[in-house]
């Protein structure tokens, strides 16, 4: 698991999005409000959102667009999350079948930290189990 450094809250634009995407260099956001995870958003979920590269929008038709639509409006409501103490073949069987590259850890309700594909990827090259 690794701490969190971003989150967004539910009234960030997808333009607040991508942007926080870029800057942090993650792929993958939590949507907080209050502290509790309320969505998680991906790079794939902005892509599917932009318009397509035969639109007839202008640059700033797009760009008002992205700054003016929610987060919400894109992001996977709900998502699955898992505690910190959450056996990691649940959390990687989890990962797959949600589709998702990162998981919220919360306890007590709270988002905690991440745990990504690559942080699993990580702790098998790691050596054996009992290693871990």
């Amino acid at each position: 698991m690794r701490s969190v450094a971003v989150s967004l809250p539910p009234t960030a634009s997808l333009a607040d999005a991508e942007g926080t995407m870029t800057a942090h260099g993650v792929a993958w956001i939590p949507v907080v409000q209050n502290g509790r995870v309320v969505g998680l958003v991906g790079a794939d979920d902005l892509a599917a959102a932009r318009p397509s590269p035969a639109t007839t929008l202008t640059v700033g038709e797009i760009i008002y667009h992205l700054t003016t639509i929610p987060v919400t409006a894109v992001m996977r409501p709900d998502p699955a999350v898992v505690a910190p103490d959450t056996p990691l073949t649940e959390a990687a069987s989890l990962l797959r079948d949600e589709n998702v590259g990162v998981l919220p850890v919360v306890e007590d309700g709270r988002l905690v930290g991440l745990l990504g594909a690559g942080d699993l990827v990580a702790l098998l090259a790691a050596g054996p189990p009992g290693e871990w």
